[in-house]
């Protein structure tokens, strides 16, 4: 399944670490925005999986899909679900919010599923190559945690999308934490658990306004998202 995986990245590379804020709020204004978006996930999609885009994807009936086809496939289908999405917050008054949020996601996962072949190299297994795994945990990580968290804060206490010191602040300190669970033998334990400690610290003592279920979740989802990383990396925990 090396495509799926590959453009399981691009998806998270174009959905959330080239969506700045102008392309967040473009798409949501007019459908050249949208267009701009989609594109971009055309575009990361091609450059990871130019190897393969001449080779058959899919088969519907008695029609071969190529990658390319695929892709565009994938571009149409991602352009009707972010208007979609847009409609019902704009047209039926739909507030968004973390369920959405994650509908969302999931819908594009299983297009992604659906348009790749399950191409596995003799002696490989259905996990992503190492690079391509590492990379979209670095993804969620960033990224992708910073805006479900702020879904669910805004759920619940109606916080808005944290600003750019709070934003990078946190990211800096999750990839820090995140990057510990790479180091060898059972070091990588203490590391852990000072830089968590360290967090809590910059957060009680008020150096940067964070509130504590933000900081929680991200020490909670970091720490997940590590392991999984150290397993992908060294093959065991």
């Amino acid at each position: 399944m090396i495509i799926f995986w590959r453009l399981l990245l691009s998806h998270l590379i174009a959905d959330f670490t080239l969506q700045f804020d102008i392309v967040n709020r473009l798409k949501r204004q007019c459908v050249w925005g949208m267009l701009l978006h989609c594109m971009t996930h055309f575009v990361v999609s091609a450059a990871l999986t130019w190897p393969y885009l001449s080779l058959t994807w899919v088969k519907i009936g008695p029609f071969e899909v190529s990658g390319w086809w695929a892709l565009a496939i994938m571009l149409i289908v991602h352009f009707g679900v972010d208007e979609l999405r847009v409609y019902s917050m704009k047209g039926l008054g739909y507030r968004d919010g973390t369920l959405s949020f994650l509908v969302d996601q999931l819908l594009h996962f299983y297009v992604l599923f659906m348009i790749s072949p399950i191409l596995i190299p003799a002696g490989n297994t259905r996990i992503a190559e190492k690079w391509i795994a590492i990379a979209a945990m670095m993804v969620l990580v960033t990224d992708f945690t910073t805006v479900l968290i702020y879904f669910i804060e805004k759920d619940l206490f109606g916080k808005e999308f944290p600003r750019f010191d709070e934003k990078y602040f946190l990211i800096f300190e999750r990839v820090v934490l995140w990057a510990f669970f790479f180091v060898a033998g059972y070091w990588w334990l203490p590391f852990a658990a000072a830089w968590t400690f360290q967090i809590f610290y910059v957060r009680n003592r008020r150096i940067i306004d964070l509130s504590k279920m933000n900081v929680g979740l991200s020490v909670v989802i970091t720490i997940a998202l590590g392991v999984c990383t150290r397993y992908i990396y060294y093959g065991s925990f």
